[in-house]
């Protein structure tokens, strides 16, 4: 062992740093694969959600505040993380405007901190279809802070 190292001392020195280098290399990819399973799907981006949650009371009272407007049929609110989804069915006479008019109505059931943390994604079907030229299902979407909400082509 000692004439192989004497006669190859530069090729032995190169293998061991090598050798040390690809150890090195993965132990920090176990480490990013180990800490990238660990972490919330989220990530930090829920940070600050617990001052301005959206109970179970809140939801209710904004369901039956939904379900009171008229033409509105029925009403679902699910909150996932960061974005708020409205599902409001609408009776068979409703229009696209109407429509547009609930969403707005829903915006003012929350206040300016909600929304400026929570994404809104609302989604207007009929129970039944009024005719051909119906253009519902509309989908409609708010990003935290933003003024407006942003409609599918067929809500235009």
């Amino acid at each position: 062992m000692k004439k192989f190292y004497k006669e190859n001392r530069i090729f032995v020195i190169l293998m061991g740093i090598v050798l040390v280098c690809v150890a090195i290399m993965l132990i920090m990819a176990a480490k990013y694969v180990i800490k990238s399973n660990t972490n919330n799907t989220y990530g930090n981006r829920l940070d600050g959600i617990k001052d301005v949650e959206i109970d179970k009371k809140m939801k209710s009272e904004m369901k039956k505040s939904i379900k009171d407007m008229t033409k509105v049929s029925s009403v679902t609110i699910n909150i996932h993380g960061k974005i708020i989804y409205f599902d409001i069915d609408f009776i068979k006479d409703a229009t696209v405007d109407e429509a547009k008019g609930v969403a707005v109505k829903c915006m003012e059931l929350l206040e300016e901190e909600y929304k400026n943390f929570y994404d809104m994604q609302f989604l207007f079907t009929k129970s039944e279809k009024s005719d051909e030229e119906d253009k519902f299902p509309i989908i409609g979407y708010m990003k935290a802070g933003a003024t407006t909400i942003s409609w599918s082509n067929n809500a235009k």
